[in-house]
């Protein structure tokens, strides 16, 4: 695994660096609104479509395969 390459850090006396707070928004603060409020967004028919010609897609591979592999382990 790779491993961590780090340089020592010095440390600096609290009279050269002071520290630096974070600006605080004054007022209330305004939130992301929870996946539960956003506006829901319908599937369409197109959406419904497509998963059931997946799904078919995937049965017919499935069968194509484990028919190929019958006969070639039949013919063994």
């Amino acid at each position: 695994m790779a491993e961590e390459i780090t340089e020592p850090v010095q440390a600096a006396p609290e009279e050269e660096a002071p520290k630096q707070e974070a600006p605080r928004p004054e007022g209330p603060a305004q939130a992301a609104p929870a996946p539960a409020e956003k506006a829901k967004k319908k599937d369409g028919p197109a959406l419904t479509v497509l998963t059931v010609l997946l799904v078919l897609v995937g049965a017919a591979d499935l069968a194509l395969w484990g028919l190929a592999g019958f006969y070639f382990f039949g013919n063994l």
